[in-house]
């Protein structure tokens, strides 16, 4: 079979396709690939601090909304 002849093909790139979790995976620099390396102590604990924060608020809204699902429905239901 012949091999195709696209003529419409520029050798542009539409999307990366590296991206991190597919096993052809390959990182531009291993510096990208700790954030945290070469930070002093004071800025990794702030750095983690925001992190567990900025998670905070959506995860009392869950438990909250689980609470009162659970709560309306076992004394109005039951």
């Amino acid at each position: 079979m012949a091999k195709k002849d696209y003529t419409d093909d520029d050798g542009r790139t539409i999307v990366d396709m590296n991206v991190d979790g597919f096993r052809w995976y390959k990182p531009k620099n291993e510096e990208g690939k700790k954030a945290v390396a070469g930070k002093s102590r004071k800025e990794k604990k702030r750095l983690f601090r925001s992190a567990y924060l900025s998670l905070a608020l959506p995860l009392i809204c869950l438990l909250v909304g689980v609470s009162l699902t659970f709560f309306i429905l076992y004394y109005f239901w039951l």
